[in-house]
């Protein structure tokens, strides 16, 4: 057997993404390329700068693998430490792969994970993410060192925005987690009786759309948005909503993604609820409730609660996640055909000290004023001048950038009077963007249309299978409580164990391993508690490859006992809640029918 394939099946069974990889340009690879070789002793000054920049950080993060000569040196080194490993060329990699029998290498316990190619940048980014304690020491190898320098500098600075935005993930989850599973339980029964967001593809081709949001610059604007209704697509993203009910003014579609309590009161007015609804699975399940018909759901790429019991692929949901519900009008408006967007109180700052529009009543004038006064950033504004910002404006406007970049083709018009530059649109007042579309026609029957009709009858099959899931994933977890219950008495004898009957406590560790994996290897287990739990699990995710190395019985004891232990007792805790969710969600598509 050859080298390339006695390595491949390392990979298959550790790195499987690695191997699928290397089978998709394995056929375009031929002997001409040029590759890079190590020197086989070990480089002594490199090693002494790399224990500078590592000291006692857990995670090593390593730029290139070359032959693995220096992989294999920093695993002597540092046997407690993690290393994930990144080679940005492929054909390097493949013919070390070809050369070199690397199987006792790949198979190292402490090589955590391995990445290949600019592609699998971001997957090494989220697994070094998840198990760092507190930094990610960077190492690159001499190669990389001595000629891709800056190259070294933008994969750094783009790991910290990346960790940036997984700390923010993990924060929002943590905020949200049993609303999530809540709201999307709780409408599921909406959802299997309403418009799909997917089944509105290209309802409005070629159309211009105008998104509201509920900034301070809308006061200025207000009335355009009348003037504007007969010739685009008008959208009220969030809050807005309030300030155009005071104003007398109804949208074509209210957009809402929020999931707390809060944004509840956004839509207590009866008016805000007159428009058709476009609704995120995520967002508050009251607001639903209180919306009897004209209602368009959208399951969002990040719910995998919805999309497990509703037997939804992720890959075909429409809409992804953004902190900014502009964001989930603006996704919707180009997946129903618009092609130019027009943005009105976008302000992602603090113009003249406001924060939001006229009517915008559901967060109380103390926390505003705070949230102002203690505002740390200064952005340019459209009129040339600078606004406050606090930092969660600076994650919307930055991820609302990114989101203009993933949408060629589409013109974006910002015409948010006082609000802040966004890159990848066009400055562009109220006016002169109504000049722009006048000549268009956007009938508004167009949007009560797509009712007419488009409401499949009920799927009886659907609501069956959805039912019968939730049904059993409810008694699942009845017995998994069981099974909660004798974990934790074997995971209490343990400290005692190990330091008593060493040998007993080997053996009672084996069987946590076992009674740990029946748990989470659960179809349904990760889906419901990374939700639940977001917080906990990602400290034990933290803690668990070094359990796994620690050969010290008395302190993997502990460990086992406090991380293990702490989180078994929070998975039962959240029983009696999921209980009683299943139960409503079961009542709710019973009432289907009714």
């Amino acid at each position: 057997m050859t080298n390339l394939m006695l390595n491949l099946n390392v990979l298959k069974e550790r790195f499987s993404h690695v191997a699928h990889k290397i089978a998709e340009v394995e056929t375009s690879i031929t002997e001409e390329t040029s590759t890079y070789i190590e020197r086989v002793e070990p480089d002594h000054e490199w090693l002494q700068a790399v224990r500078q920049s590592v000291e006692s950080t857990e995670c090593i993060f390593v730029y290139g693998f070359a032959q693995g000569l220096a992989i294999a040196d920093l695993l002597d080194i540092y046997p407690d430490r993690l290393l994930y490993v990144y080679e940005p060329d492929i054909i390097q990699f493949y013919k070390t792969l070809m050369n070199y029998d690397l199987r006792d290498l790949l198979n190292h316990r402490n090589l955590h994970y391995i990445a290949i190619g600019k592609e699998q940048l971001n997957s090494v980014f989220y697994m070094a993410a998840v198990h760092m304690q507190q930094t990610l020491a960077f190492v690159a190898l001499r190669y990389y060192l001595e000629r891709e320098m800056d190259v070294l500098r933008e994969i750094k600075s783009k790991f910290e925005k990346f960790q940036v935005t997984y700390d923010s993930n993990l924060k929002t989850h943590q905020f949200f987690k049993e609303d999530w599973v809540r709201n999307g339980l709780y409408q599921m029964a909406d959802m299997l009786s309403s418009i799909s967001i997917e089944s509105l593809k290209n309802v409005f081709p070629n159309s211009t759309a105008v998104v509201v949001a509920s900034g301070p610059s809308l006061k200025a604007d207000i009335d355009w948005i009348n003037r504007l209704s007969p010739h685009a697509l008008i959208l009220s993203a969030g809050s807005s909503i309030q300030a155009l009910v005071k104003h007398g003014i109804q949208p074509h579609i209210a957009v809402t993604l929020d999931g707390g309590p809060i944004n509840g009161k956004v839509f207590l007015d009866p008016r805000t609820l007159e428009a058709p609804l476009l609704y995120a699975s995520t967002s508050y399940y009251e607001i639903t409730d209180r919306k009897t018909d004209h209602k368009i759901h959208a399951v969002m790429s990040n719910d995998e609660v919805s999309q497990y019991f509703m037997g939804m692929d992720k890959a075909h949901t429409v809409l992804s996640p953004t902190p900014t519900v502009t964001g989930t009008a603006i996704q919707a408006a180009v997946w129903m055909g618009a092609r130019r967007i027009i943005m009105m109180g976008q302000d992602l700052s603090f113009p003249g000290g406001k924060f939001y529009a006229d009517g915008v009543e559901h967060i109380d004038d103390e926390k505003v004023a705070s949230l102002i006064e203690m505002a740390p950033h200064k952005v340019p504004n459209v009129q040339g001048s600078f606004n406050q910002a606090s930092d969660s404006f600076i994650f919307m406007k930055d991820s609302l950038e990114n989101l203009f970049e993933a949408l060629p083709g589409i013109e974006f018009i910002n015409s948010t009077r006082y609000g802040a530059v966004l890159e990848g649109t066009a400055w562009m007042p109220v006016e002169e963007a109504y000049e722009l579309i006048r000549d268009q026609e956007f009938d508004a029957n167009q949007v009560a249309n797509i009712f007419k009709g488009r409401i499949d009858r009920v799927n009886h099959d659907s609501i069956h299978r959805v039912k019968e899931k939730i049904i059993n994933t409810m008694e699942d977890l009845n017995g998994m409580k069981d099974e909660l219950s004798v974990l934790l008495k074997k995971i209490n004898t343990i400290r005692e164990l190990s330091r008593s009957k060493p040998a007993k406590c080997h053996q009672t560790i084996a069987e946590i391993e076992v009674a740990w994996s029946d748990i989470v290897f659960r179809e349904w287990f990760a889906t419901i508690y990374e939700i639940v739990l977001p917080l906990e699990i990602a400290h034990f995710d933290q803690h668990q490859p070094l359990i796994a190395m620690e050969q010290n019985v008395i302190r993997k004891a502990d460990l086992i006992h406090n991380h293990l232990g702490s989180l078994v007792n929070q998975i039962k805790s959240k029983i009696p809640m999921l209980k009683t969710v299943f139960e409503e969600s079961i009542r709710r598509i019973d009432a289907i029918n009714m």
